[in-house]
């Protein structure tokens, strides 16, 4: 079966669809895969980031559980939730299936089933994970061990606290392990970083974290 994108947002909490579409719009900006403008019939990326604020904003307003404030919180998210869903076919028609294209789209994707029901068994951590720094400024190289069934890997980086999760955003996917270029950081800078394996299934368990200055 061709991997589909997840479009499981209703049952998540308001500040994890504030994260996910923010990495959305995130990794569709200047994604070469989808290259702008978008046909007329697909939310463009100012219109998705106009949704996110508004949403960001009414969520705010309606910690003060006044009724009227929470009701434009959810006319937001609906809102918000319209757009990530009129997006979704566009990013499967373009990706036709890649698993790759479709993730570097900063969507989930669904989680496959065996004919019993029961969900396939996702990929583990990575092993033997390294980075340090190049003799190019700004760029680190990372390096793990082949994952068995991984087909691809996603590559994330922190700048802030590693703990916190709103924190990472996704740097690229790899097809090979053993020589992972990380460019365009700000020297200097101290940087965390962490790998998962990726197949059909979806994506695996994030490796140990590293973290080092950026030389």
């Amino acid at each position: 079966m061709r991997p589909r994108l997840s479009t499981d947002f209703n049952s998540i909490k308001d500040a994890d669809l504030l994260l996910k579409a923010n990495t959305i719009n995130s990794a569709m900006t200047n994604n070469p895969n989808f290259p702008e403008p978008w046909p007329f019939q697909v939310p463009s990326l100012p219109v998705l980031r106009d949704a996110v604020a508004a949403f960001q904003s009414a969520v705010q307003d309606a910690l003060t559980r006044d009724t009227t404030k929470i009701t434009m919180r959810e006319q937001a998210k609906d809102r918000l939730l319209g757009l990530l869903l009129d997006l979704v076919p566009y990013v499967e028609m373009i990706a036709k299936g890649d698993v790759n294209i479709l993730l570097s789209s900063g969507f989930d994707l669904c989680k496959e089933r065996t004919h019993t029901g029961s969900t396939r068994t996702s990929l583990g951590a990575p092993t033997d994970f390294w980075v340090k720094r190049s003799d190019k400024e700004g760029e680190l190289i990372a390096h793990v061990a082949k994952l068995q069934g991984a087909a691809s890997y996603e590559l994330q980086i922190a700048e802030g606290d590693p703990t916190v999760e709103e924190n990472w955003h996704q740097h690229k996917i790899y097809t090979n392990s053993s020589k992972m270029i990380v460019s365009g950081l700000t020297p200097g800078h101290r940087v965390s970083v962490r790998v998962r394996g990726i197949n059909s299934a979806g994506m695996g368990v994030w490796s140990d974290t590293v973290t080092l200055i950026v030389g």
